[in-house]
């Protein structure tokens, strides 16, 4: 099965969908730090991203939606615009199948080098096994441990690891 990586629009009512239907997905399995949103107010989201910052869709070449992934800028400061944030979202019929890989290599890190985006960071769960692989495998590495970080409704609070990748 082939992966097909495209740009998200904003006004595509099926990605909007596709996303905040995965989103919930990760929020039940504990795997994602994002709040549970509306079709709606995803939307709004999407149509409010900022020059430099895309979302990336992955479709089968039979049109089914596989995931997505995204990279924001990281801080508001001039002195750090070249530090970006990005995630990666797979649905999981199609987990372990280079969904994300394809996500990053056809969609983030060439909108990283044509935007200007050298470094990118994000927290992980230091429970998520598979997530903290996947990013290894995609060169990042942690450069940083924040005890009890993030809030959990199941188990108080959980350790974060801080990733990082400097984009060549």
């Amino acid at each position: 099965m082939q992966v097909i990586i495209s740009i998200l629009k904003a006004n595509s009512k099926q990605d909007v969908k596709d996303i905040v239907s995965l989103i919930n997905i990760c929020r039940q399995e504990g795997t994602t730090l994002l709040n549970s949103y509306t079709e709606d107010e995803e939307r709004i989201f999407l149509g409010n991203l900022r020059l430099r910052e895309a979302v990336f869709v992955a479709r089968s070449d039979q049109d089914k939606f596989m995931g997505f992934a995204s990279i924001m800028q990281r801080f508001d400061s001039n002195r750090l615009s070249h530090c970006g944030e990005a995630g990666t979202w797979v649905m999981p019929d199609f987990r372990q199948q280079s969904v994300g890989k394809s996500l990053w290599k056809k969609g983030i890190f060439p909108w990283c080098r044509k935007n200007g985006f050298k470094h990118l960071g994000f927290f992980v769960m230091e429970n998520n096994k598979v997530a903290l692989y996947f990013y290894e495998n995609l060169g990042f590495h942690i450069c940083g441990y924040h005890r009890k970080l993030i809030s959990s409704n199941k188990s108080g609070y959980i350790d974060a690891l801080e990733m990082e990748f400097w984009v060549e």
